[in-house]
């Protein structure tokens, strides 16, 4: 009997629930969810590694095309306006991490109805703050003497840089209310949907970089040509939720319980928020805080350090950011011996995975940037070895913050990220004043992550984090 067209696109979810059908999970009813999960986490894994891969393959060519014919100056800008998208991911407020437990709740529940409502009065409270802050922003650049912060040499540079970051801007904002559609979709434990837009989204990047080098373009058009694709590709899961009847925008969608629910999203939005604003403070500042200090172009060097390992950290999100709507849907249903098992599976193979993946990139790094910059640009070995060191510590830091915000514990997160910015931020000021390297902002980094982990995780909350995760097996 020939397969239909439906069966032939569920051939991979059947084909992985007879790869995971003798492992060991929960008994009784949690079994086949336990399984279903991991299913469905599987195939987040397998999109997420082809679209991963394209993702690396732009870091790389964005390098190998652009460096040449940019200069190391230009370059520094470009690398620092492609730090922002991290730095200001806070402008969402946090509403867009907060609709995850709340999609996830809907979801365990099986209230299609409030799903709707959640999805459609999310995207709108997210759009309605992307238009504020495209005003700030443009403000503020329109305010900040942008050749004097970055230190640049010329003013035909600086109209260039500002060109560019306000065609950043406006991408940014649109992309605001587009990050809630992802995120809605992490809620489902859908996670590979995103994740095939965004590997389209770069395979149209790739030609498209090609082009801007062969003609020399300007920072603008390599703006548009990365990060703008990025923000279109998104575009197709808004119409998937709208087609899906998920995001609908009506009259009736405002009545009701419209500002409880706004109310809930701020809260728990306001907490995500506070969180990645200390994070980005104590660590994703780092190109503006060289620039500041050392100079762009030593930004330049950073940047290709750090992208030179950043294969291990998109891996090792890879692994763990689809485990964000399993640990969610758990919780909903007080399923902990789930939570215990996937919280040291994540932690065991995130850790040792950065740590072999990173200890061979160091050892081949030599001929990696000669083959990659053409020794254009010189990166030092210590810069290396704390870019190294570095990975390893945030893809064991990631894997347990994806637990944290599935189980919804953002308190204990909360007074981490306040100690670490307290600790990182006064400490590379510090460090790079007294001895002028750049690898000191890394190294910072990481003497106050491990602190800040220590005393906090496994010290003051280890009682309340590690009551959501019994590793004992469900009778």
């Amino acid at each position: 009997m020939p397969l239909s067209d439906r069966t032939f696109a569920r051939a991979p979810a059947f084909v992985l629930r007879q790869c995971f059908r003798y492992l060991p999970f929960g008994v009784g009813a949690s079994e086949g969810r336990d399984r279903d999960r991991y299913v469905r986490a599987a195939r987040s894994v397998g999109c997420n590694a082809v679209s991963a891969a394209l993702g690396f393959a732009v870091v790389l060519l964005s390098v190998s095309f652009t460096l040449p014919y940019l200069g190391q100056e230009r370059f520094g800008i470009w690398m620092t306006i492609s730090s922002l998208a991290l730095m200001l991911s806070v402008l969402d407020l946090g509403v867009a991490n907060g609709l995850v437990n709340l999609v996830a709740d809907a979801e365990a529940s099986a209230d299609r109805d409030s799903l709707h409502i959640i999805v459609t009065r999310g995207i709108a409270l997210l759009a309605v703050i992307g238009v504020g802050a495209a005003g700030i922003l443009i403000g503020l650049v329109m305010l900040l003497d942008l050749q004097r912060l970055l230190k640049l040499g010329s003013v035909a540079v600086t109209r260039e840089a500002v060109l560019a970051t306000l065609t950043f801007i406006a991408l940014f904002c649109l992309n605001i209310p587009l990050g809630g559609v992802r995120k809605v979709f992490f809620g489902m434990q859908r996670a590979w949907v995103p994740h095939t837009a965004a590997a389209i989204g770069y395979l149209c990047s790739l030609p498209l970089l090609y082009l801007c080098a062969r003609m020399r373009a300007p920072l603008p058009y390599l703006v548009l040509s990365t990060y703008g694709i990025q923000v279109a590709s998104a575009l197709m899961l808004l119409v998937r939720l709208h087609r899906e009847r998920i995001f609908r925008v009506h009259r009736g969608i405002w009545a009701g319980t419209g500002w409880r629910d706004y109310s809930v999203l701020m809260k728990t939005g306001g907490l995500f928020f506070v969180v990645q604003l200390g994070f980005i403070c104590g660590s994703a500042c780092d190109p503006l805080i060289v620039a500041n200090i050392l100079g762009a172009k030593e930004v330049a060097r950073l940047a290709v350090a750090q992208r030179l390992f950043q294969v291990i950290t998109v891996a090792m999100a890879m692994l763990s950011g689809p485990l964000w709507g399993l640990y969610a849907d758990a919780r909903s249903r007080g399923e902990k011996a789930f939570i215990g098992k996937t919280l040291r599976m994540s932690m065991c193979v995130t850790t040792g995975s950065a740590l072999l993946m990173s200890s061979l990139i160091l050892v081949v790094s030599p001929w990696l940037l000669k083959i990659w910059t053409g020794n254009q640009l010189d990166v030092p070995f210590e810069l290396r070895c704390a870019a190294a060191v570095f990975v390893v510590v945030d893809a064991m830091a990631s894997a347990f913050a994806i637990f944290l915000n599935g189980v919804n514990e953002l308190r204990p997160q909360l007074f981490a990220v306040l100690v670490f910015c307290a600790i990182s931020i006064p400490l590379k000021v510090y460090l790079l004043t007294k001895f002028g390297t750049v690898d000191w902002a890394i190294w910072s980094t990481i003497i106050a992550s491990v602190a800040v982990d220590y005393a906090v995780y496994l010290g003051i909350c280890r009682k309340r984090i590690f009551a959501h995760a019994s590793l004992k097996p469900q009778s």
